[in-house]
């Protein structure tokens, strides 16, 4: 048995020599990270189970076999492993899931709540809700988004008068929504 071997160094872990386990962590991690890689394993996940890893050999301690002197194989061996037990643990957990009743719907109250005080924006959300899909979309783009009627149009399948046209319409229509409901002192 070499001093640098892996069961020379781990003797040195086993008599309290804290240095030594860094010493077989910055040795086989990365091997240890890339087998769970090459399993199909993503990254963060990867992470996560190479870091169990080097718990279970901190664990089992002093149940490790070493090969050639080597701590490799019973880490890739036990890599192996945890990789196995963490994916029947999330089977188990999606089995869970799906067999919880689904949550009841609960409604968004944001908009009522948003709208109450606000009678102007409600007849203007009406109203767009109330128009075509495409004359709304046009609105948000041009209005909101800030394309031109030129860039907009051939988006939506529209020529451009056609588009011109359309907001037109649309801006009279909620023109008139809005002298319905005018602007109050102090109003927005």
């Amino acid at each position: 048995m070499t001093d640098d071997s892996d069961e020379a160094i781990w003797q040195r872990v086993l008599s309290g020599d804290s240095h030594a386990y860094g010493q077989i962590w910055r040795r086989h991690h990365e091997r240890v990270f890339r087998h769970h890689l090459r399993c199909g394993t993503p990254a963060p996940e990867a992470e996560d189970l190479t870091a169990a890893t080097f718990l279970e050999l901190w664990r089992r301690r002093d149940a490790v076999r070493f090969v050639d002197a080597s701590l490799l194989p019973w880490l890739i061996v036990t890599a192996h492993n945890v990789a196995r037990n963490a994916g029947r643990a999330r089977r188990r957990y999606q089995r869970f899931l799906a067999s919880l009743p689904p949550p009841a719907p609960i409604p968004d109250h944001a908009g009522e709540i948003a709208d109450r005080d606000d009678a102007r924006l409600s007849a203007m959300r009406e109203a767009l809700a109330t128009a075509r899909p495409v004359d709304a979309r046009l609105l948000v783009m041009t209005a909101v988004e800030g394309f031109t009627i030129r860039e907009a149009a051939p988006v939506l399948g529209l020529s451009e008068s056609a588009a011109k046209m359309r907001l037109s319409r649309l801006r009279t229509s909620l023109r008139a929504v809005m002298h319905q409901h005018p602007l109050t002192e102090g109003g927005s």
